[in-house]
């Protein structure tokens, strides 16, 4: 047994102790998805690496004992405990990283865990046709994903020598992150029959790089990953706290990358976000073009629903679309969802109009008001102050307690502004009620910010994020902040 695979085998002997002492809810809730073990052998020392101080502290008092003990359990030894907080993961929690695993079995009666590897069998050809869901022809674009698509189509074209740069592409769930990855592999498979195409999330990834190390078949592994035409990984993020699976992705992205491979890649956050992500990681991800994909407009949403519904075989009546386009304003996946509702409903005799085989089905406002929760008023849970400030910061790049200073740098000063504009938009709360959360003595300051940033979202000329993330109207700024929020707290 490799150094490596007993380093794993000791992670997950602790982390399934500690699953069993604390029960599954309690571990689900403090450690699977938010808390990152490794145990270090030289010294006897268990280092739990959490987002937060405040988990820290509730850790270190409601659970030390039972690290410990699992931490005894798993080696034999008694050991030390370290927690730690990680800067890095103020807004997203670390993914479920106790062990350096994707998924990881309880284990049998010969006490080692079993992993599941959940990618394609190694026999199957890279890149087989019917791999591929999506279709960049199928894509529906607008003012949120169109450089992404124009990126996309580029980066398919494997004969376009100014495209030979990593694409990275990042945004929340559901706005076509998955569709472009795959249509490009598509597209490129289509154009050029033969080439080495791999398509994988980050999980499938890890999976398969954990077995092929305990199954010593490593080499094989980077023969199947390495001098590709083209690379694409999804969910990159999932990479997060895993230092060792880090580290064999960045040994095949720069193998391919040198190579003249096209390498793709997609997150929901920009890699400088990605909580743990190696500084290394990082640096490759944005030498190249690093794209945001947020949620669609009202317009956009109506594009969608239209192609959708075409390919279900149904018509919207101009009504319906703009009924829908404005009272689901969710993801892509959400109006997916809401479409094959209406389909189900369609298909019922006499719902959906005509009913003759073969002909597409015409869908109205009556049917729509059959939806289950079409009656159901759309309540949004009201924004905690905090929760703004915590977003407003982070995306920025400055500490929450900054904001009650006096200091004039320019992201401070946004970072207030939008605090205060998004307080005003999203909470109930008035001037001094603004004043007294931030620290301001007088709220004559919170007028002049929250009055300040609406001027600038009528001019809405780009400014510049901090930390090289690119450019973006203040406008695009303020609905992307505002969306995050209104997903923390729903």
């Amino acid at each position: 047994m490799t150094a490596t695979t007993h380093a794993i085998d000791i992670d997950t002997r602790i982390a399934d102790s500690l699953r069993r002492q604390l029960g599954p809810q309690k571990f689900s809730m403090w450690f699977d998805g938010s808390a990152c073990l490794e145990y270090r052998e030289r010294d006897h020392r268990l280092t739990v690496t959490v987002p937060t101080q405040f988990a820290r502290n509730w850790i270190d008092r409601h659970f030390g004992p039972d690290l410990r003990a699992a931490a005894q359990e798993a080696t034999g030894d008694e050991v030390a405990l370290e927690l730690r907080v990680n800067s890095n993961t103020a807004l997203a929690p670390a993914v479920p990283a106790a062990v350096d695993v994707a998924r990881v079995d309880m284990p049998p009666s010969d006490g080692e865990a079993h992993i599941k590897p959940v990618s394609p069998a190694p026999n199957r050809p890279l890149g087989q046709k019917d791999a591929y869901k999506h279709r960049l022809s199928q894509f529906v674009t607008g003012p949120s994903n169109q450089l992404a698509y124009a990126a996309a189509q580029r980066a398919a074209d494997l004969h376009d020598p100014t495209a030979n740069h990593p694409v990275f592409l990042h945004g929340g769930c559901g706005v076509g992150k998955t569709h472009l990855l795959q249509g490009i592999c598509a597209q490129a498979r289509q154009n050029n029959p033969g080439v080495k195409i791999l398509y994988l999330t980050a999980e499938q990834f890890t999976n398969d790089f954990i077995a092929a190390v305990r199954g010593n078949r490593l080499e094989a592994f980077r023969r199947r990953i390495r001098r590709l035409d083209l690379l694409a990984i999804d969910d990159v993020h999932f990479l997060a706290c895993k230092e060792k699976t880090q580290t064999e992705f960045l040994c095949c992205f720069e193998e391919n990358d040198l190579a003249g491979a096209r390498i793709i890649l997609a997150s929901d956050k920009h890699p400088k976000r990605i909580s743990s992500f190696s500084e290394a990681l990082v640096s490759r991800c944005v030498r190249g073009l690093v794209v945001e994909m947020t949620e669609p407009d009202s317009a956009t949403r109506r594009a969608v629903l239209t192609e959708l519904a075409r390919r279900r075989g149904l018509v919207l009546q101009p009504a319906v679309l703009d009924l829908l386009g404005t009272r689901y304003d969710g993801s892509v996946r959400e109006i997916e969802g809401l479409l094959s509702q209406l389909h189900a409903l369609a298909s019922l005799p006499g719902r959906g109009k005509p009913t003759t085989p073969g002909r597409p089905l015409v869908v109205g406002r009556e049917l729509v008001e059959q939806l289950p929760d079409f009656n159901t008023p759309i309540v949004r849970k009201p924004v905690r102050f905090s929760t703004i400030v915590k977003i407003v910061c982070a995306r920025l790049g400055v500490e929450p307690g900054q904001l009650a200073g006096s200091s004039r740098h320019k992201f401070l000063v946004l970072a207030r502004s939008l605090s205060v504009y998004l307080a005003r938009e999203l909470t109930t709360m008035s001037y001094p009620e603004i004043a007294h959360a931030m620290g301001r003595k007088n709220h004559s300051t919170v007028i002049t910010a929250d009055q300040r940033l609406r001027r600038q979202l009528r001019a809405d000329e780009p400014i510049m994020l901090p930390a090289g993330e690119g450019t973006v109207t203040p406008s695009e700024l303020a609905a992307s902040l505002c969306r995050e929020a209104q997903r923390v707290e729903a």
